[in-house]
């Protein structure tokens, strides 16, 4: 059994799976993902690859590995993807109760469709390539707003999707989930992430080798591979960090909203106590709430900021060893799950928590504008992106923590 999503939130500790059987506590509205707003229409592509030369005991025909490509494209059409790629999803999201949402939500997931083409024709160029890594437990469909977003400014966008990571199913419909709590522990978590981590290396290796599919090699010949960013959300963020420390073509990683430790302060990935050592951006949520979302859980403000105070001294700890650049952001309004598509497909997964909740489209726009401005700042140069980016965005702070917070 998935630990619980209450549990979750209320120790701030960011780490985050879908709760099998959660009761759904509120209604749940699926509305159309949002148009991208950049300049480029999008394409994407999707490879079931196996890591055979790593000895695995849970995988012992090699490793699955699902990775999904979105891409700046030329070419406009009016077909697009599936929200769900593979046929038995769908069905099998409503038999898990995924994340406690009632079956006519999940229901409607398997009729939604993207903004983006498959197998679209590359726009000619050179772009860099931001990786993605998924938190515990959630399917990877769940972040194609996000990653939408991103290509349709010029990145190639590399989501990796690794064994017992997220909410995996491979074509022949086998599901690869953590049902049994295999990484529960701070110990198992931290040598989850050192394995995703190389998987994403491994993506990366394949996608250079052009020994993938012909679409992703036509993808890959556009790729500047000396701008190569890592990203991820909740564990995916801690995985993230991990593949900026020890994959030397990854110069600059985010982290959104993971859990740099557990409840009782053990860190939850290796880097915590070695500190990091390349540019690195931890996007963080920041719910709104008053002294009456409080009370409705019975709970004070002074309780809840307790609950969370094992993390912010992992954090601490983290920007003390720091020894590359550390920028701290945090977004007004969001929730653990803001950094994926919840707030347009699930949205009852952040309201169920109460406070004042950031607009589905701004709080997309909030996010990916601050993604983009760092890898922006560390691939192009263009600092006075981020410096400025809470003038443009108010709901956005970012801080510089080491060095020191000045300009950089």
């Amino acid at each position: 059994m998935h630990r619980s999503l209450t549990l979750v939130f209320a120790l701030a500790a960011f780490i985050a799976s879908p709760s099998l059987g959660t009761a759904q506590t509120l209604p749940e509205v699926v509305i159309p993902l949002p148009a991208p707003t950049g300049r480029f229409p999008v394409g994407t592509a999707v490879a079931y690859l196996t890591e055979s030369t790593r000895r695995d005991t849970d995988f012992a025909a090699g490793r699955p590995i699902t990775v999904q490509l979105w891409y700046p494209v030329t070419a406009v059409s009016d077909t697009h993807a599936p929200y769900l790629f593979e046929k038995e999803l769908g069905a099998t999201l409503v038999r898990t109760d995924y994340y406690g949402i009632d079956t006519i939500a999940l229901a409607a997931w398997a009729h939604l469709t993207t903004h983006s083409i498959i197998g679209a024709p590359v726009a000619s160029g050179s772009h860099p390539i931001i990786t993605f890594s998924v938190g515990a437990g959630v399917a990877r469909a769940n972040y194609t707003s996000i990653a939408e977003e991103l290509a349709s400014h010029g990145f190639i966008v590399v989501l990796v999707e690794s064994p017992l990571a997220g909410f995996m199913m491979r074509p022949n419909g086998q599901l690869i989930t953590d049902t049994t709590e295999h990484y529960g522990t701070p110990i198992a978590h931290r040598a989850g992430v050192a394995a995703w981590s190389r998987d994403v290396s491994f993506a990366l290796d394949q996608l250079h080798a052009h020994s993938v599919s012909p679409i992703f090699t036509r993808v890959a010949s556009t790729v500047d591979w000396s701008r190569i960013g890592a990203a991820g959300h909740s564990s995916g963020g801690l995985v993230a960090i991990a593949t900026c420390e020890t994959d030397s073509r990854v110069r600059a990683c985010v982290n959104l909203d993971g859990g740099m430790a557990s409840p009782q302060q053990e860190p939850m990935a290796d880097f915590v106590a070695k500190g990091t050592t390349k540019p690195t951006l931890l996007l963080r949520s920041k719910p709104l709430y008053s002294e009456a979302d409080f009370a409705r859980r019975g709970l004070t403000r002074e309780q809840w900021e307790k609950r969370g105070e094992g993390g912010r001294i992992a954090l601490d700890s983290v920007i003390a060893r720091a020894r590359g650049p550390l920028w701290m952001g945090f977004v007004a309004g969001t929730g653990h799950m803001s950094f994926s598509d919840a707030p347009f497909v699930m949205p009852s997964t952040i309201s169920r928590f109460g406070g004042t909740i950031i607009d589905a489209r701004r709080g997309l726009l909030v996010i990916t504008t601050a993604i983009r401005a760092f890898f922006d700042q560390e691939f192009d140069h263009k600092r006075d992106d981020l410096v400025n980016l809470s003038a443009r965005l108010p709901e956005v702070t970012i801080v510089r923590t080491h060095p020191a917070a000045v300009s950089p």
